[in-house]
C-alpha cells in the first residue's frame, strides 16, 4: 500500500526503539508498503520512519529495479569522508551540503532474520547513512556544519533552494565607516586630553567642553554601529565577523575605550 510520506516539519509522534524481532505478516506488509511508495514516489530509498513507522527498517532501490530489504541495519566501519549535496523527501525540493563516510559496512537482516555484511561506497554509501540517520530519530541536518545548517534554515524559511548565499561582504559597509569614525574620533579626544597639560585655564575650560561634545558623539555613533551591524549581520548570515556576539564585542570595547577617554578627561580637567 502506498503510505504518505512525512515531510518537514511534522515528526512522527513515537517513540524510537523499533528494532525488529518479529519476522512475520507485520514485518512483510511494511516491507511491501516501503516498496510501493519508494516506487509510487520515483525515490531511491525509504526508512520506515519516513512513513510513520517506529521499525528500524529500510528498502532501497536497486539499479536493476530489485530491492534491498535492510532490517535493524548498523553500520559498523566507516572510512574515508566526502561532502556531497543530499537531498530527500522528507524536505521536498531542498538540498543541503553534508559530511559523510566515502566506504561503509553494513550488518543487517532480511525478512527471515538471517544476518548479512554489505560493503558499499560512495553515492549507495550516502544513501544508506542517510536512512540510517532516519532510524535514529534525525535528518541529514546533523550531518551538516554550522555555515551549512544555516543555509538549509534559510532554505526552510524561504521555501527554495535558490537562496543566495551571502559570505562576508567584500567591500567596507556602513558599520565599517562607523568604525573608522569611532576611532579617529577617540584618537582626537585623546590628542585633546594630551593638549590639556600645556594650554591655560581658560583654554582648558573651553578644551574641557569639546571633550564633552566629542565623548557624547562618540557615544551615539557607538549605539548607531550596534544596530547598523546587526541589520547587516541579518544579510551576511554566514560571516562570523558579522555575527552578533562578534557585534556586541567591538561594541563593549569601543565603550571601554570612550570610559578611558571619559576618565582621562576628568582628571586633567
Amino acid at each position: 500500500m502506498i503510505k504518505p510520506i512525512i515531510q518537514y516539519p511534522t515528526t512522527p509522534s513515537k517513540a524510537f526503539d523499533g528494532v525488529v524481532r518479529h519476522y512475520d505478516e507485520a514485518l512483510y506488509t511494511l516491507l511491501q508498503d516501503l516498496k510501493d511508495t519508494i516506487e509510487a514516489n520515483n525515490l531511491e530509498a525509504l526508512a520506515a520512519y519516513q512513513i510513520g513507522s517506529a521499525y528500524t527498517v529500510c528498502v532501497i532501490k536497486k539499479e536493476n529495479g530489485d530491492f534491498l530489504e535492510c532490517i535493524n541495519p548498523i553500520i559498523i566501519t566507516k572510512e574515508g569522508t566526502l561532502t556531497p549535496t543530499e537531498k530527500t523527501a522528507y524536505f521536498p525540493n531542498l538540498t543541503g551540503k553534508t559530511k559523510r563516510y566515502q566506504k561503509i559496512k553494513l550488518t543487517y537482516e532480511d525478512r527471515t532474520g538471517k544476518q548479512h555484511f554489505l560493503t558499499a561506497e560512495d553515492d549507495l554509501a550516502i544513501l544508506i547513512q542517510r536512512k540510517t540517520d532516519y532510524l535514529l530519530g534525525a535528518d541529514f541536518r546533523m550531518r551538516m556544519n554550522e555555515e551549512e545548517r544555516n543555509i538549509f534554515q534559510t532554505k526552510l524559511e524561504n521555501h527554495t533552494d535558490a537562496v543566495l548565499v551571502e559570505s562576508c561582504p567584500t567591500k567596507p559597509t556602513l558599520s565599517t565607516y562607523l568604525l573608522q569614525t569611532i576611532t579617529v574620533t577617540l584618537i582626537i579626544g585623546a590628542i585633546g586630553v594630551v593638549v590639556g597639560f600645556f594650554v591655560s585655564d581658560t583654554l582648558a575650560l573651553s578644551l574641557s567642553q569639546i571633550e564633552n561634545y566629542i565623548m557624547l558623539f562618540v557615544f551615539l555613533l557607538i549605539i548607531i554601529y550596534f544596530f547598523v551591524a546587526k541589520i547587516e549581520g541579518k544579510k551576511y548570515t554566514h560571516c562570523t565577523s558579522c555575527q552578533i556576539g562578534n557585534i556586541f564585542g567591538t561594541a563593549l570595547i569601543q565603550m571601554i575605550r570612550l570610559s578611558l577617554l571619559g576618565v582621562a578627561n576628568y582628571f586633567v580637567f
